[in-house]
């Protein structure tokens, strides 16, 4: 395993991490009797939900795989529509609605030549293939 395999690695497990970082002070705040610890602990939720549900991508030859949790998925190049960057993660808008977000969300290695230190290389390997 590279240093890139083992960095993207990294990324993936960190925010998984953070995922179970935020949905643990959701599960102790969490009340029914009062309203206002139901809203805040559904908020903790939904931040450690999306981190949870950060993916995984590997840009192959005529498909970007993608896991989120355990099976790898298959995206034609053909059905991707948009690939960028959003924060410290990228996306992949996809003709289907992607769930729960509408994009995949993935976690990408990161790089000494780039803003942040996170690479690049796979958002333009995906967008020349799907050709965006």
């Amino acid at each position: 395993m590279g240093a890139r395999e083992a960095s993207l690695n990294q990324a993936f497990f960190n925010s998984k991490v953070f995922g179970l970082f935020f949905c643990g002070p959701g599960l102790l705040i969490f009340d029914r009797q009062h309203l206002v610890t139901v809203f805040i602990s559904l908020g903790f939720f939904t931040v450690g939900f999306f981190f949870l549900s950060v993916a995984r991508v590997k840009p192959e030859e005529t498909v970007v795989k993608f896991q989120r949790w355990f099976r790898w998925q298959v995206v034609p190049y053909s059905d991707i529509r948009e690939c960028g960057e959003s924060w410290m993660y990228s996306y992949i808008t996809i003709r289907k609605y992607a769930f729960p977000w509408g994009r995949i969300y993935f976690a990408r290695p990161y790089s000494a030549d780039s803003l942040f230190g996170l690479d690049k290389e796979i958002i333009s390997t995906i967008r020349s293939k799907a050709h965006i």
